[in-house]
């Protein structure tokens, strides 16, 4: 049972891990007794990679026990018993090494923070919604927004990812999408808004919108243009001949765009992690991309442009420059 072990992380094909595994799914099923508790704890007495494995396992767990106590029974009952589950558990210790992320197979697939949000979609899932007043709402993967319709206001707060809406005309009750930099109020009837790290886009697919940063910049967009935002400035960006809402579809469009923003589209619906060289991210590409079929798209990259994909686990793969 000797396996070695690299950067203090078990080896992923360790039969230790999988014992430790098994034991993490049988105590956080809810039905362990006393005996199983007893039982535990001297397998763990037996040998110090027993106690090392299962430390390593609480990281990557350990989220749960800060969950409200509400959220503790379905999101433990998704790691439950299923041999595909422990499976995936196993794939994703050989990303220890590199990912520190508590929690990291449950946050690629459906990010915690988001669970009490109204509507979420996890990963490689889109969701179409039409609203109380008749607005259509679509999610992008990995996304999730609270609705708060009230008599003075309708609004949506994104709390993460990308969202498109089709604004019901209702003169007495604005529509404003929240976003962590600041507000987008609807002067027209459809327009896209993503949530990105310390900033969000917005791209007016009909009519106009009105920023208004948590800083006290505004800015009015119209028709076919985008913007970046932070909360003190407003970023006008070039007109391009993609459409931003193709994602509805299953699809991204690109026309002369770098690499990076490729990965970045697919990236919402792929498990697993998907890492590229700052060299290989600045490769230009064209063309109209399956989401859906991320693995369809990578083969083709690897095809047209000068790169290699290392697949070090099924859950994660790296690109570079050959």
């Amino acid at each position: 049972m000797q396996q070695a072990m690299k950067n203090g992380a078990p080896a992923e094909d360790d039969p230790i891990v999988a014992v430790a595994i098994d034991w993490m799914v049988r105590l956080r099923s809810g039905e362990a007794d006393a005996a199983q508790w007893e039982a535990f704890a001297h397998w763990q007495a037996l040998d110090s990679r027993h106690a090392a494995a299962v430390r390593r396992l609480e990281l990557a767990l350990g989220t749960f026990a800060s969950l409200p106590d509400k959220s503790h029974r379905p999101v433990r009952r998704a790691l439950l018993v299923s041999p595909g589950r422990r499976r995936v558990l196993r794939d994703s210790l050989g990303l220890f090494a590199v990912c520190t992320t508590g929690a990291w197979l449950l946050q690629r697939q459906t990010p915690l923070e988001t669970l009490t949000a109204d509507l979420r979609t996890p990963t490689g899932q889109r969701l179409h919604r039409v609203l109380a007043d008749g607005s259509e709402l679509w999610l992008n993967a990995r996304s999730a927004a609270d609705i708060d319709f009230r008599s003075d206001g309708r609004h949506l707060y994104l709390r993460s990812g990308e969202l498109i809406v089709t604004v019901a005309p209702d003169a007495d009750r604005p529509l404003i999408v929240h976003t962590d930099q600041g507000t987008v109020r609807a002067l027209g009837t459809r327009f896209l808004v993503r949530q990105e790290n310390g900033r969000a886009v917005v791209a007016v697919l009909h009519s106009s919108v009105r920023i208004d940063s948590i800083g006290g910049v505004s800015g009015i967009l119209a028709e076919g243009q985008h913007a970046r935002f932070d909360a003190h400035h407003i970023e006008r960006l070039p007109n391009t001949f993609e459409d931003p809402a193709a994602w509805t579809d299953g699809f991204t469009e690109l026309h002369d765009r770098p690499l990076c923003e490729l990965i970045a589209a697919i990236r919402p619906y792929r498990s697993g992690l998907l890492r590229y060289s700052e060299a290989a991210g600045e490769l230009r590409v064209t063309g109209t991309f399956p989401l859906d079929d991320s693995e369809r798209t990578l083969s083709a990259l690897e095809e047209t442009l000068p790169i290699t994909l290392r697949r070090h686990t099924r859950y994660w793969v790296s690109i570079d420059l050959r």
